[in-house]
């Protein structure tokens, strides 16, 4: 087997894949330790947007420190013979580093909501703006945007 790793630099062709994939995982520096947590997520204006749910992890994160975001999306196909040059696997990665920051801005916070219930429900659906699920937006303001394309032959 073969592997061919092309490093992506279109940022247009990242932004897609962003938008597109659905989960993720995040390190956060919390005031004593690190966490590690996969997550959905939303991808606007060249930031990760994020609802924490756990209300501990939320009190305990150090907010303007360095963080990470990592989403991967896998397409897989088999061989159909030995002599067959089909991909096997093919890995479309990125990752996001950048300063964690807490969202306050109210606007902000309804919009990502919006963007947040219409990418994981397919519609617009007005949602309870008391819901505690929405109560707790941070992003990684990026500063630095990679992505990489791994393909198994």
């Amino acid at each position: 087997m073969q592997i061919k790793v092309k490093t992506i630099r279109n940022l247009e062709v990242i932004e897609k894949e962003l938008n597109s994939i659905s989960s993720g995982v995040m390190v956060l520096s919390l005031e004593e330790d690190f966490e590690q947590i996969a997550t959905n997520f939303v991808y606007h204006d060249k930031n990760i947007y994020v609802f924490i749910q756990n209300k501990e992890l939320y009190k305990n994160l150090k907010l303007e420190s360095i963080a990470k975001f990592t989403a991967i999306k896998e397409t897989t196909r088999g061989k159909k013979n030995k002599n067959d040059k089909e991909n096997i696997y093919n890995l479309f990665y990125i990752s996001v580093s950048g300063i964690v920051k807490n969202v306050r801005e109210k606007k902000l916070i309804n919009n990502i909501k919006q963007s947040f219930i219409q990418k994981y429900s397919g519609s617009f659906i007005e949602s309870d703006s008391r819901s505690k699920s929405f109560s707790r937006l941070i992003c990684i303001d990026t500063e630095e945007l990679t992505a990489t394309e791994e393909t198994g032959v």
